[in-house]
């Protein structure tokens, strides 16, 4: 009422050439008015559609340059308000998002020419990260393919049934999980079948990461997940490799790259199984949200330190170019968790969003798979690499050195000339027959070998079951003190499993799914 009465008053009292001019002012002046308008609760769409319909009723013949000033003032209203009521994308309604995991056994690369098998979430250590909006429904269809039992349990907040813990999916099995994402920040998903250590180190474990409703400010983000592996004892407590997204120096080898004066954002999740280490960023003090919770206040930090299990979300900024380590300190840096950001000034012509970040995030996650991919090189009929105690050093300064490619070939190509029964370097292959698990002790063949020191032993399941090759004798303290293959995986059909001996001896061996399995290699000088 109050505008269309203004409205009428100008029309009354303009006239002639000079209405064109006043009218001009008048827009002007209205559409000033409107920004003030539309800040007052009173105007709404209810009063805007009964203003245009009482200036209708009063029109002029000369009234059509007013009802385009009405149109002009409607929709500058509409406009306002529209902006003023808009929210985030994020914190829109809460969507669905489904996944699919499947358990699946494969070898892989964990470091340059280090084949090893593993069990993983869709073929890759970690599997892939799971993201949503906090109060979004996450539903993820879990297909195990593997011949163990396994789960997927969810770190946040979630009802029983939902946690993966008791609700074991056997061989061929699935399982439905169906959560609502909470709470915001860094989380993580893993097997937590017993012995949980060996599953979560075999391989299976990953991000899950919960966005806030209303958005953080742009950063480069990245995704780093810690994982751990020991190719003769996952249980060990004090593994031959760490690495970062399943793949020692990793970031060592491919820098992760960030530009002067933009913030860089770090979803660390610590899926190893060893204690405590502190995480160091060079170059800068940063900013850490405690247990990777963001609503927990944040701290300035020179390092954080990170259990087994838990999560940090980090924030850092370099005002200068140059290499910035990123490592923990301690044993898992010199055993492969260790890399570093390249920062670098961004170009004149660089794009927002794309190139470097301004106003807009920067999401890594993609990249980082897929680099992460094509280092692993999933194969399920891959040959592992045989490594015996105590070698994993020397792998390491070989990759440090970066000549490491060659050397390991050299080791593969001695350990394809093992596959056969009596090698020049005296290795040998033994048989796990078909239908061993009723044989005793001749499930083994030969059942007894004499090797000299030095030698590797291949055993090979030829049969349908899957087996294990350990130590020592069943029920017994010192069972898998030597070798043990159901402490790094079980012995798939098909599969193989190798030790080298470096001491002489008589060394009986058993399987632990069927114990009455059993054989015996004597090692002499």
């Amino acid at each position: 009422m109050f505008i269309m009465e203004k409205i009428q008053a100008y029309n009354s009292f303009f006239s002639g050439k000079r209405r064109t001019t006043a009218i001009s002012s008048f827009i002007f002046i209205m559409l000033l008015s409107s920004i003030t308008t539309t800040s007052l609760s009173f105007v709404n769409s209810e009063n805007i559609a009964l203003a245009q319909s009482q200036s209708g009723s009063s029109l002029s013949p000369d009234s059509n340059e007013t009802g385009r000033i009405n149109n002009t003032i409607a929709n500058k209203i509409s406009e306002q308000q529209q902006q003023s009521n808009q929210i985030p994308s994020s914190s829109q309604e809460p969507k669905t998002h489904e996944y699919t995991l499947i358990a699946e056994e494969t070898t892989l690369e964990i470091g340059p020419g280090l084949r090893v098998d593993a069990w993983t979430y869709n073929g890759t250590i970690p599997g892939p990260t799971i993201t949503a909006t906090e109060g979004d429904r996450v539903i993820i269809h879990f297909i195990n393919k593997t011949p163990l039992p396994h789960t997927v349990h969810l770190h946040g907040d979630h009802p029983s049934e939902e946690d993966g813990v008791f609700e074991m999916v056997g061989p061929n099995g699935t399982y439905t999980y169906d959560i609502i994402a909470q709470p915001a920040g860094a989380l993580a998903y893993h097997c937590h079948v017993p012995p949980v250590m060996q599953h979560v180190r075999m391989g299976l474990y990953g991000a899950f990461i919960v966005y806030p409703k209303t958005p953080l400010p742009p950063a480069r983000e990245y995704v780093l997940v810690s994982g751990e592996y020991d190719t003769q004892n996952q249980l060990t407590p004090l593994p031959e490799y760490f690495m970062f997204n399943g793949y020692t120096e990793q970031y060592h080898l491919h820098p992760l790259p960030a530009r002067t004066n933009e913030t860089v954002r770090i979803y660390l999740i610590n899926l190893g199984m060893s204690p405590s280490y502190g995480i160091h960023i060079h170059g800068t003090l940063f900013k850490a949200y405690p247990s990777g919770i963001l609503d927990n206040p944040t701290f300035n930090v020179q390092s954080w330190e990170l259990a087994s299990g838990n999560t940090a979300v980090l924030e850092a900024k370099w005002p200068w170019p140059g290499k910035f380590t990123f490592h923990y300190h301690g044993i898992p840096e010199e055993r492969g968790a260790m890399g570093y950001f390249n920062v670098t000034n961004a170009s004149s012509n660089a794009i927002d969003g794309r190139d470097v970040v301004i106003t807009k995030s920067i999401n890594m996650n993609d990249w980082q798979m897929n680099l992460t991919k094509s280092l692993q090189k999933a194969d399920p009929n891959g040959k592992i690499t045989a490594v015996s105690s105590g070698t994993n050093e020397e792998h390491h300064e070989m990759m440090m050195e970066g000549g490491g490619d060659e050397e390991m070939r050299m080791e593969m190509e001695q350990n394809e000339n093992a596959s056969q029964l009596t090698n020049a370097d005296n290795s040998t292959q033994i048989s796990i027959v078909n239908g061993a698990t009723t044989l005793g002790d001749k499930a083994f063949s030969p059942s007894h070998v004499k090797i000299k020191v030095g030698s590797t032993v291949v055993w090979t399941n030829d049969d349908s079951t899957i087996h294990t090759v350990t130590s020592g004798a069943p029920s017994t303290p010192n069972a898998g003190q030597v070798f043990d293959s159901g402490l790094t995986s079980l012995i798939s059909p098909s599969k193989t499993y190798s030790h080298k001996f470096t001491s002489a001896g008589e060394f009986s061996y058993f399987c632990r799914l069927h114990p009455t399995m059993v054989g015996e290699i004597e090692v002499v000088q």
